[in-house]
């Protein structure tokens, strides 16, 4: 029997940054990092047109509660339509603000999975205790753009 030592981590514990792998390009790395803060920006104020422009039109999203949308027509409506209606402005400003990187990972020319967490109060109004959240990004290069391709959301309560 293999014996493999597991070292134990809070689920609120984060790891210090990393990079995993190498952009193709320096202009991919700041395309990317320029996606990652425009995705933080307009999830802050709240505009789902501008953050479905971040995404591909094949893009799938999983919430933390397991709600899945395939395509960017649907996941415009919920979020415009549902998601952020329900929560007062400042909610978002605050989940921007917390927003810190956990990881990049550079998967070859074209691909790079984006590791995020925010701390906020997007919770049932009973609960005052904030949440945390953490996003998983992956990101496509396609035709020169880098895209959203599937958001994974978790929560770490």
């Amino acid at each position: 029997m293999l014996a493999i030592p597991a070292l134990p981590q809070e689920r609120r514990e984060v790891p210090e940054y990393r990079t995993y792998g190498e952009p193709a390009t320096k202009s991919d790395a700041e395309a990317v990092d320029d996606l990652i803060r425009w995705y933080w920006q307009a999830w802050g104020r709240k505009d789902s047109a501008a953050l479905m422009r971040l995404h591909a039109e094949d893009v799938e999203w999983i919430n933390a509660y397991a709600r899945m949308f395939q395509g960017a027509a649907p996941l415009s409506t919920f979020l415009r339509e549902r998601l952020f209606p329900a929560f007062d402005a400042s909610v978002s400003l605050e989940e921007e603000a917390n927003m810190r990187m956990v990881s990049i990972r550079y998967l070859g020319t074209d691909a790079a999975v984006v590791h995020m967490y925010t701390d906020g109060r997007r919770v049932a109004p009973a609960e005052r205790k904030h949440r945390r959240t953490h996003t998983h990004l992956v990101l496509e290069k396609r035709d020169g753009s880098w895209k959203v391709v599937h958001t994974a959301i978790m929560d770490a309560l």
